[in-house]
């Protein structure tokens, strides 16, 4: 049994009006929906093993990785590291682009952005702005050269960019000579 309603009226439809999707469109399906990043790079890598007319096993003896591999990045490729995912795409001949509000890749970084990490390997914060230090910054002389910590390796970069309160000290921690004394610091 045909149903009168497969010629293309539904609902929201005029009589006349056709639907998009054609005529054979299950109405009770889910509209189609655009596909997250990690299932698109899987898209992208069926797609190319698709051009090739290569199997998951083919492509993987073909890239001189496992199957499993080739069948997790198609599946799940949020679940596998940038950088591998990266290298699956690339060998696939596509990139994987970070895009700017243009829409338009960005081309390129802050020198700051790109290398300026503390003592510990860390971030600064974006909010602050990081030169270079030829010198050192201010605290390490004063914490670390001058004072009476470890010396450790000079910082190459900092993100000082505030003026010192007058009266900062800097050095040791104020202490008291006796109980009940304030605070105050070594003569």
């Amino acid at each position: 049994m045909v149903s009168e309603d497969m010629g293309g009226s539904g609902p929201g439809r005029d009589a006349g009006e056709e639907d998009p999707l054609g005529p054979h469109r299950d109405r009770d399906a889910p509209e189609p929906r655009l596909p997250g990043a990690a299932e698109q790079v899987g898209l992208a890598l069926r797609a190319f093993r698709r051009a090739e007319g290569w199997s998951q096993r083919a492509l993987a003896d073909s890239w001189g990785v496992h199957q499993t591999l080739v069948a997790r990045a198609e599946r799940h490729a949020g679940e596998l590291s940038l950088d591998l995912t990266l290298e699956l795409l690339r060998r696939a001949g596509v990139s994987l682009a970070v895009v700017g509000p243009d829409g338009m890749p960005v081309a390129g970084w802050e020198e700051t952005d790109l290398v300026a990490t503390d003592r510990s390997g860390r971030r600064f914060p974006a909010h602050r702005v990081v030169r270079p230090s030829a010198n050192g910054p201010t605290w390490w002389w004063f914490h670390d050269y001058f004072g009476r910590r470890s010396s450790g390796p000079r910082p190459r970069w900092t993100a000082e960019g505030f003026d010192i309160p007058p009266g900062t000290r800097y050095g040791r921690t104020p202490r008291p000579f006796a109980p009940g004394e304030e605070p105050r610091w070594p003569a």
